[in-house]
C-alpha cells in the first residue's frame, strides 16, 4: 500500500493527480501478480462497516480519493498533496501512460456492466487508440470461470473492472490469485460514461469535486439515497478525525 492518511478505517494515498497517475501506471509493469488501483468515494465510505471490504481496500497497492468529500476528509486528517483522482478522468491517463511505458498500446480487458454498454465502452477506448481491447464482457457471469480463463489467455496489461463498489473490490479479492499479472482498475460506472449512457457533469462542477450533483440529477432514485447517507457518513468520520487529532 502506498502510504497516506486515514479516512475513517481506510488509508488513502496522499498524492496529487499526476503523481497518482504515474504511480498507478508503473504498477502495470510488475510481473508478479495483479496490482490493484482502487478509488475511494462516498459509496465506499458508506460501506466502512464491511470488514472484508475495508481489509481489501487497505491491502491494495494504491487507493486514491475519487470524491471531493474524501479529499476534504483526508486533508482534515493531515494530507498535504492529495487531489481528487476519479477513474472517469484518471482511467484515460493511466492507460495512456501504461502504453508509453510499454512502447505500444496497452492491452485492455473490460469486465462489467450490461453487454451493450461494455461493448460501446470498449469501442470508445479503441477509437482513441489509447489502448487495444483484447477481452470485453459483461458483469453478470455465474460462474466466472470462463471469464478467468479468457483473461489468462488474453494476457491484458490493464483489467478495467466495472461492477460497482464494494462488489468489484471483493471480486478482485476472491479471484486475484487467478488473474494474470496486470494492473486492475476498478471503475464503478465509468463504462456508462464511455458508452454515452450517462453524461459527465459540466467542468464547473467537476473541478471543485461537485460532480455528484449532476449524477444525482440524472439518477435521483438510485443515487440520492447513497449521497444522503454519505452526508451522515462524512460527518461521523470528520468528527472522529477531529477527536483523534485533538487527543494526540
Amino acid at each position: 500500500m502506498i502510504g497516506g492518511v486515514r479516512v475513517g478505517p481506510f488509508t488513502v494515498a496522499d498524492l496529487g493527480y499526476w503523481e497518482a497517475v504515474h504511480t498507478a501506471a508503473s504498477l502495470a509493469l510488475d510481473p508478479r501478480v495483479a496490482q490493484r488501483f482502487y478509488a475511494l468515494h462516498v459509496g465506499g465510505l458508506n460501506a466502512r462497516h464491511d470488514d472484508a471490504f475495508v481489509d481489501e481496500m487497505n491491502d491494495a497497492e494504491l487507493v486514491c480519493a475519487d470524491g471531493g468529500s474524501v479529499v476534504l476528509l483526508a486533508r482534515l486528517a493531515g494530507a498535504v498533496r492529495i487531489e481528487r483522482t476519479p477513474t472517469t478522468d484518471a482511467g484515460w491517463d493511466v492507460i495512456a501512460e501504461v502504453g508509453q511505458l510499454l512502447g505500444r498500446p496497452a492491452r485492455l480487458a473490460l469486465v462489467g456492466g450490461e453487454p451493450d454498454v461494455v461493448e460501446a465502452a470498449a469501442d470508445a477506448l479503441e477509437a482513441t487508440a489509447v489502448g487495444e481491447p483484447v477481452l470485453v464482457t459483461h458483469g453478470f457471469h455465474d460462474p466466472w470461470q470462463p471469464v478467468l480463463d479468457g483473461l489468462t489467455g488474453a494476457q491484458p496489461d490493464v483489467l478495467i473492472l466495472g461492477l460497482g463498489a464494494p462488489k468489484e473490490m471483493m471480486w478482485v479479492n476472491e479471484f486475484r490469485d487467478r488473474l494474470p499479472a496486470c494492473l486492475v482498475i476498478t471503475c464503478g460506472g465509468w463504462f456508462g460514461f464511455l458508452a454515452g449512457a450517462e453524461a459527465r457533469a459540466p467542468r464547473l462542477l467537476r473541478r471543485p469535486g461537485l460532480e455528484w450533483v449532476a449524477r444525482v440529477a440524472q439518477s435521483p432514485r438510485r443515487l440520492l439515497p447513497r449521497y444522503a447517507q454519505g452526508v451522515a457518513t462524512c460527518a461521523s468520520i470528520a468528527g472522529g478525525t477531529v477527536r483523534d487529532r485533538l487527543a494526540s
